[in-house]
């Protein structure tokens, strides 16, 4: 896939841009920054920020877990929830952090709390309404690479926050493995193979994860790109009569 440029006050914003335009993370992005933002002289004349942004080419991302016989994997696989591999985050970045997206929340004109979970997760308090989530995601996913930039900077060994508001992250690991075991079942049932939507790769792993145990059923993944369908297939179809 060609490059595709994106402008914004900063590179930060620039890359979020990007994320919105393809409806990615910004880890399934490959990205080059050609000019920083400037400010100018006495505030005049000063240019955005440019990017570079295209789809990372994906032939081997999924490979540790998505094959035409997953169950019989023997390789090491990723877990299910980003915060059970995450590594102990120092509190003086979490608390740095915390500030930081106060901020961001206080500069949005939300009335929003943000709390420090035990886990390290920052969370978001807030009315309930999903405003800070958007669609599928995309809203809270910003905020979330928008913090962990400021995070590593300067860093050589970089740490990874979970920024999470009305326990959407679980709440969407939740709703794909309540999908993935459904759509198995469905599979036995009929004794044919069933296609899902469109997924990212994280999302596509909770599914093969989900269902990776189950001796009746396979799963693979088809289709090209980063977004791609997982298929569940049942070992042996049913015989017609």
């Amino acid at each position: 896939m060609e490059f595709k440029e994106f402008e914004g006050r900063s590179v930060d914003e620039a890359i979020v841009q990007a994320m919105r335009a393809f409806r990615v993370s910004f880890e399934e992005l490959d990205i080059e920054v050609i000019t920083e933002a400037s400010k100018g002289f006495l505030g005049m004349g000063g240019k955005s920020a440019k990017i570079k942004a295209r789809l990372i080419e994906e032939d081997d991302e999924d490979s540790p877990v998505e094959s035409g016989n997953f169950a019989d994997e023997n390789r090491s696989e990723p877990e299910l929830s980003e915060n059970q591999a995450k590594t102990e985050i120092p509190e003086e970045i979490l608390n740095k952090t915390k500030s930081v997206l106060e901020g961001i929340i206080t500069r949005m004109r939300l009335e929003y709390d943000v709390l420090l979970r035990p886990d390290g997760v920052l969370e978001i308090s807030g009315d309930g309404s999903g405003l800070l989530i958007g669609k599928h995601g995309q809203t809270l996913d910003a905020i979330q690479f928008i913090i962990n930039r400021i995070a590593n900077k300067n860093r050589d060994d970089a740490v990874h926050i979970t920024v999470d508001t009305e326990k959407y992250r679980q709440r969407h690991i939740d709703r794909l493995k309540d999908i993935g075991e459904k759509m198995g079942n469905k599979a036995k049932k009929t004794g044919k193979p069933v296609s899902l939507e469109k997924m990212n790769p994280y999302d596509r792993r909770i599914i093969h994860m989900t269902l990776k145990a189950d001796k009746e059923l396979t799963t693979r993944s088809i289709g090209e790109g980063v977004f791609k369908r997982v298929v569940i297939q049942p070992r042996t179809r049913k015989s017609s009569r």
